[in-house]
C-alpha cells in the first residue's frame, strides 16, 4: 500500500520513525514536508504566507504520488494549517485522510468532526497504521482497530487504546532520509535525537499531563532506549550525515543514572561530538555532571521556568525549591559546564513582582543563556483552569485553544503596567550584564522602562551573540539559510510545474 505522510515546519522525529517502521513492513511511503514560510511564530505574515504558500506543490506531489492513504502529524500550533490542506486535497482527489500527533491525542473528539478528516489517530501510531493499511490492502477497512477512531455512516466510531509498547529498541530507526531530502543541509549537519519517550514529571503547562491521562493503567509512559540502540543510530548518523552538533531534545535526559554512565563512555569513545541536552534540578548531582561533561556535553538546558517557588509550586505544579536549583548549578559550574534557563512569560497570576523575583534570582544564578517564551496553551492542560481563574484566559477559551484558533493561545494577559511579553529583553540581556548592575536595573524604575522601550530586534542580537558564546551560534546561521533554500526550493518547485503543464 502506498501512505503520504505530511508535516510541516520542522523536523519531525515522529513522522520519520513511521515511515521507516512502515517501509520496514512493506510499505511505500511518501513524505511530504511544507516549511509554512511567513507563517510561523518567529515569521509571521498572512499575506506572505499566501504568496510563498506550497499547497499547489504539495497538491501535485501528491496527485504524482497517487497514495492510497494520507497522514498528517499535527501539533496545536500547525492544526489549521493541516486543516486547509486536507481540505484542500479533498477538493482535488478522492483519498482517505487519517489525523494524527499530539493535538490529534489530545482532543480526537474535536479533530474527528472537520469534514476533511475520515480517521483520527490517538496516541502512538506504528501498530495501529500498519493494522490499518493492512485492512486497505485487502479491501476491507477494519473498523476495530485500536487507537483510531472512524467516521462510518454518520457515526463515530471510538476504538480503545491500546498498551503502550515498552520496547523501544524493537523499532527501527527513523527514517531521517525521507525528510533530508528536503530539507537544508543544517538538519542533517545538527541532528536531532531521541533517546526515551515521556516523562516522569506533570508540570500543568505541558502535553505531556493531558497525554500520559489517555495512556492511564496502559503501561509505563516513560520508556528509554538501551545505550546500545542509541549508539548504533548515533554511528551511522555520523558515518552517513557527518554532523557537527547532536541534540537531544528527551524530555529528561538525566534521569537514568547508570543509563548515563554506560552512553556517558560510548559517547566519548564512539562519538565524541558536541551535544546539548534538557534535564531537571533533580537529576543533576557531581556524579551526573561528572559524565555529562566526560561526554563532551556542550550546554545542560534547565526548564525553571519561574524563580517564584509559589509560581512554581501552586500553578506550575513544580514543586522544587530555589535552594535545590543553586545546588545543581553549584554542580553544573564545579564541571564547567554551560547551561540555560527557560523562562515563561505571561503565567496566570504572574505580576511584575514575580517576574522581579525571577529576575533577581536567575541573576544569581548567572546562567549562559535564558530563553523567555510567552505561555502556550494546549489542549486539556491544568494551566486552562489557572488562566480561567486568573482572567488571563476568556470562559470560552477551550473551544479556541482545542481547534487550534489562538492568536498566541488567547492569552489576553496585559497589565496596566506594561505589556508582560516585553520583560523578555531583560531576561534575554541578564547572562551579558554584571551581575550588581542587573541588580540596579531590576530596581531602578526608571532604567527599567527604558530597557522595556527598545525594540523586539534587540533581543534577537542579544540571543545572537549568547548563542555564539555558548558555541550554538549556528542556530541563528541555519534559519537565515534555511529560508533561503525554501525560497529557492519553492521557485524550482513552481517552474517545474509550469513546464509540466505547457509540455501538455
Amino acid at each position: 500500500m502506498k501512505l503520504a505522510l505530511l508535516c510541516a515546519e520542522d523536523f519531525s522525529l515522529s513522522v520519520a520513525c513511521l515511515s521507516a517502521f512502515l517501509k520496514k513492513n512493506g510499505h511505500e511511503v511518501r513524505v511530504i514536508f511544507d516549511p509554512k514560510q511567513f507563517g510561523k511564530a518567529y515569521a509571521n505574515n498572512k499575506y506572505l504566507s499566501e504568496l510563498f504558500s506550497w499547497r499547489s506543490l504539495v497538491l501535485n506531489r501528491l496527485k504524482e504520488f497517487a497514495p492510497d492513504l494520507i497522514g498528517f502529524s499535527v501539533f496545536t500550533s500547525n492544526y489549521q494549517w493541516a486543516l486547509q490542506m486536507a481540505g484542500e486535497i479533498k477538493r482535488n482527489m478522492d483519498v482517505p485522510i487519517i489525523f494524527g500527533g499530539v493535538h490529534a491525542t489530545l482532543v480526537p473528539e474535536v479533530v474527528v468532526k472537520e469534514v476533511a478528516v475520515d480517521m483520527v489517530c490517538v496516541g502512538e501510531g506504528e501498530m495501529p497504521l500498519l493494522e490499518l493499511l493492512r485492512g486497505l490492502k485487502d479491501k476491507n477497512r477494519n473498523y476495530a482497530v485500536r487507537n483510531i477512531w472512524f467516521k462510518e455512516s454518520g457515526r463515530v466510531i471510538r476504538n480503545e487504546i491500546r498498551p503502550l509498547n515498552q520496547d523501544l529498541d524493537y523499532l527501527p530507526f527513523p527514517d531521517r532520509e525521507a525528510l533530508y531530502a528536503q530539507l537544508p543541509r543544517s538538519y542533517s549537519k545538527y541532528p536531532i535525537m531521541l533517546t526515551s519517550h515521556g516523562c516522569p514529571y506533570r508540570c500543568t503547562y505541558c502535553a505531556n499531563n493531558a497525554i500520559a491521562q489517555v495512556y492511564k493503567d496502559k503501561g509505563s509512559y516513560l520508556r528509554r532506549r538501551s545505550p546500545n540502540s542509541v549508539m548504533a543510530e548515533l554511528k551511522e548518523i555520523k558515518s552517513r550525515y557527518a554532523p557537527k552538533y547532536i541534540l537531544f531534545m528527551d524530555d529528561l535526559f538525566t534521569f537514568n543514572r547508570g543509563w548515563l554512565a554506560d552512553f556517558a563512555l560510548s559517547y566519548a569513545k564512539d562519538i565524541g561530538l558536541p551535544y546539548s541536552c534538557l534535564t531537571h534540578t533533580r537529576f543533576l548531582d557531581k556524579e551526573v555532571c561528572t559524565l555529562l561533561k566526560l561526554s563532551h556535553c556542550n550546554l545542560v538546558l534547565l526548564g525553571l521556568q519561574s524563580g517564584c517557588e509559589w509560581i512554581r509550586r501552586e500553578i506550575l505544579d513544580r514543586p522544587e525549591s530555589n535552594e535545590e536549583y543553586r545546588k545543581a548549578v553549584r554542580f553544573l559550574k564545579d564541571a564547567k559546564l554551560k547551561f540555560s534557563l527557560d523562562n515563561i512569560l505571561n503565567i496566570p497570576f504572574d505580576t511584575p513582582d514575580t517576574i522581579k523575583e525571577s529576575f533577581g534570582f536567575y541573576n544569581e544564578l548567572r546562567p549562559n543563556m535564558i530563553h523567555s517564551f510567552n505561555l502556550a496553551y494546549f489542549p486539556n492542560t491544568k494551566i486552562i483552569e489557572h488562566g480561567i481563574r486568573a482572567g488571563a484566559l476568556r470562559e470560552d477559551s477551550r473551544d479556541l485553544i482545542n481547534r487550534g484558533l489562538a492568536a498566541n493561545y488567547i492569552n489576553i494577559q496585559l497589565d496596566s503596567q506594561g505589556d508582560y511579553r516585553r520583560y523578555a529583553l531583560l531576561f534575554t540581556i541578564l547572562p551579558l550584564l554584571p551581575a550588581r548592575f542587573a541588580a540596579k536595573i531590576i530596581d531602578d524604575n526608571i532604567f527599567r522602562r527604558m530597557l522595556l522601550r527598545l525594540p523586539p530586534v534587540v533581543i534577537l542580537l542579544v540571543k545572537f551573540i549568547l548563542n555564539i558564546r555558548a558555541g550554538t551560534g549556528f542556530v541563528f546561521f541555519t534559519v537565515f539559510n534555511n529560508e533561503l533554500f525554501y525560497l529557492k526550493a519553492l521557485l524550482a518547485g513552481r517552474i517545474r510545474s509550469r513546464t509540466k503543464e505547457t509540455k501538455r
